[in-house]
């Protein structure tokens, strides 16, 4: 026999079941893409600390490389000689921090690459997100490495001693560098293998920097095919920016006539007259390019990883 306690509970119970029930919905508010990129800023940061070897290669790598640079080099003179010296260091200096760059991207990137391609599954966030938050990161980076690079480099070696010169260098190395960084990305968006990512990346710059530096061959005797295929290239525009920034009203040392030996170049100019015509001319439209290209190569990465995230998925 029920008793009344239990009848009136079986009642509410059927009630409810039967009755009208508002939905409870349990929602989290979503945070807005400043948070979500901040969070991956510090992470990326906590990250970046708790290796030590990956700071220390991102930090030391072009001091080496300049290090390395003043030990074949040692200082520069003003003689007729030091042009080859100064050719080769351009030569040098046009391939070093591009390489580097894009090695600290194939060395570093993979694992967050993968971290990357998991989350976006997941809805966390967009890729766009990710890659900006990462040139974030390591721009920071960048800056001081290219700075260590740049001061070391530049003022032991004796290149042109003015100030405004020394910083054109400087953004120009730094340029380089974050462009390095970005072709490893876009190849590591292309290829899910490290290794042939990085064979592939290392010949697409050897090839840039030999057709279109002008420091092996000058760019105006190449064949036409490859004169026009050197104005997609990076090199052709920092080349001319290094060699503008160091030879133009640079005064070179001519020997004794009476010795029979020739004076070549009695001027900077005269090199870049027969070499680099009109880089003078356009050293303004050269430096913006520099920006542009860096930037497009950005774009073309975001646009690599949003196409490889669509054929994942």
């Amino acid at each position: 026999m029920e008793s009344a306690v239990q009848s009136d509970t079986l009642q509410k119970i059927e009630e409810w079941r039967t009755g009208p029930r508002e939905k409870v919905v349990f929602y989290r508010s979503k945070p807005g893409k400043h948070e979500v990129m901040r969070r991956m800023i510090q992470r990326l940061q906590l990250n970046l600390s708790r290796d030590k070897q990956a700071l220390t290669m991102r930090l030391s790598q072009l001091f080496l490389f300049g290090f390395f640079m003043f030990a074949f080099f040692f200082r520069i003179g003003s003689n007729q000689n030091s042009m080859q010296d100064r050719v080769g260091f351009l030569y040098e200096i046009s391939c070093g921090p591009i390489f580097i760059g894009m090695f600290n991207a194939i060395a570093l990137f993979p694992v967050l690459r993968d971290m990357h391609y998991r989350e976006t599954a997941d809805g966390y966030y967009n890729s766009w997100m990710f890659l900006l938050t990462y040139i974030a990161h390591i721009v920071p980076f960048a800056m001081i490495a290219s700075l260590i690079f740049s001061s070391f480099t530049y003022w032991a070696i004796g290149l042109h001693p003015q100030i405004t010169r020394f910083v054109f260098f400087y953004f120009n190395s730094l340029l380089l560098h974050i462009a390095g960084e970005l072709i490893g990305l876009g190849m590591l968006g292309i290829i899910g293998d490290p290794t042939l990512a990085n064979s592939v990346c290392a010949l697409i710059l050897s090839i840039s920097c030999l057709l279109s530096s002008g420091l092996v061959r000058s760019v105006e005797s190449l064949p036409r095919i490859l004169h026009l295929l050197s104005y997609f290239m990076i090199h052709k525009y920092a080349s001319e920016l290094y060699a503008v920034n160091e030879y133009n009203g640079l005064e070179l040392d001519c020997p004794d006539p009476t010795q029979g030996e020739l004076c070549v170049f009695p001027k900077g100019d005269t090199y870049l007259d027969q070499f680099y015509p009109n880089a003078v001319a356009n050293f303004d439209r050269n430096c913006a390019i520099m920006w542009v290209y860096t930037v497009g190569l950005f774009v073309l990465v975001i646009g690599i990883f949003q196409i490889r995230k669509k054929v994942l998925h």
